[in-house]
């Protein structure tokens, strides 16, 4: 006989999960991944407002204020004009899906090409691969030069009539590396092409470098040829999993992608993202983050995640079979040695409960804000260790 809901004993379920999933609960040893553990508040607010669907506005109208009042505070971080549209999203993904889609509908619209080709650098995020398989596009992959950015002169001789859209990396996933959005912004503007950034990692770096002392590139709609960018809350910023946004200059991009839902609370709704039904609490969450903690907040997360890199940097260059692939300019190192190859490396390293990743011909690592000096220190010893195997 089954039992009852009643029946059913919760702390028991809790208890179990508890056990199953505890070292997944902790990022103490993970330095593989852009994501951190969000603030205690943010996690309360995700438990209190669970069941807000943003997807349907007319039943939670003040959430969707609130997802408005999210999106402006973001739009003033990346200078956009006041004609700016956006979406709160799943996260990077997501948003780049939709910045191609945009580009392929605005050059059909306005430039009538049928069969568009998409220019990218060969860092762009494995979402590009994924959005060019589903909408059906042509795609050319520009090389890059030796500091891992976009070679701007092969994308020149690459560009055609053919070209719907061009893709600019802020902060790459691989490196760190920010492309000439510069130089792509005037290509855009010469060329009447669409120019997507996805700035999902760098884009809430890059703001707040200056203030740190730390020169950074520019890379948002400072730049007029800038159409839209991706830029992700739930890496540096530390909101709830998921957590995206992408924000459009105006709604000349963003409405060959409206579509009107009429069958919910409220029939004149258009909606801007693949999802329909989307969550409430991690944008009531995000809110709270950008209202209350705000811009000192995100310096000393940005600062911390600096100085540990430094740190990471410096300890590494003291292992004589190490060797850095690339200086680091954000939070993001490479590595390699001339011990064991990359992948026997992290696996090794896995055994110490340290994950990494190897990306390309290099050991990867992305130092978040929520490490420490003794978290560096205790990974150093366990590499040191390791490589003399």
């Amino acid at each position: 006989m089954e039992k009852s809901i009643s029946d059913i004993d919760q702390n028991k379920i809790l208890e179990e999960l508890k056990k199953r999933l505890a070292f997944e609960k902790s990022y103490n040893k993970v330095l593989s991944s852009m994501c951190t553990p969000p603030l205690e508040i943010s996690r309360l607010i995700s438990a209190e407002y669970a069941e807000i669907n943003l997807g349907d506005p007319g039943l939670f109208p003040e959430t969707k204020q609130i997802e408005f009042d999210v999106l402006n505070i973001i739009a003033k971080i990346l200078h956009a004009p006041q004609e700016w549209t956006g979406s709160i999203t799943s996260g990077g993904s997501e948003s780049n899906l939709l910045g191609c889609w945009v580009a392929r509908n605005w050059s059909k619209k306005t430039k009538g090409i049928k069969n568009g080709t998409l220019l990218l650098p060969e860092s762009a995020h494995a979402s590009f691969e994924k959005a060019i398989d589903i909408l059906n596009l042509e795609s050319k992959w520009i090389p890059l030069t030796s500091k891992n950015k976009l070679d701007i002169e092969i994308l020149k001789e690459e560009l055609d009539e053919t070209t719907i859209g061009i893709i600019g990396i802020a902060g790459a996933t691989g490196t760190g590396a920010c492309d000439d959005i510069k130089a792509l912004s005037e290509i855009a503007q010469d060329s009447n092409s669409y120019l997507h950034v996805d700035a999902a990692h760098g884009g809430m770096i890059f703001p707040y470098m200056k203030e740190i002392g730390r020169q950074a590139p520019v890379f948002d709609f400072l730049l007029e040829g800038v159409s839209s960018i991706t830029l992700d809350t739930h890496k540096i910023m530390g909101g709830l999993i998921p957590g995206g946004s992408i924000i459009y200059r105006s709604s000349e991009f963003s409405d060959t992608i409206a579509k009107g839902i009429t069958y919910l609370s409220d029939s004149t709704t258009k909606q801007l993202t693949i999802t329909g039904t989307r969550p409430g609490n991690s944008v009531i969450a995000l809110w709270v983050l950008l209202k209350y903690y705000g811009k000192p907040f995100m310096i000393d997360r940005v600062k911390k995640s600096f100085a540990l890199t430094d740190y990471t940097v410096k300890k590494l260059r003291g292992i004589s079979s190490i060797s850095l692939t690339f200086d680091p300019t954000i939070n993001i190192i490479g590595f390699t040695n001339t011990k064991l190859s990359n992948e026997s490396l992290v696996a090794k390293l896995k055994k110490f409960g340290w994950d990494l990743s190897f990306y390309s011909n290099w050991t990867r690592m992305v130092i978040m804000p929520h490490f420490s000096i003794e978290m560096i220190d205790k990974f150093i010893k366990d590499l040191e260790n390791v490589l003399k195997e």
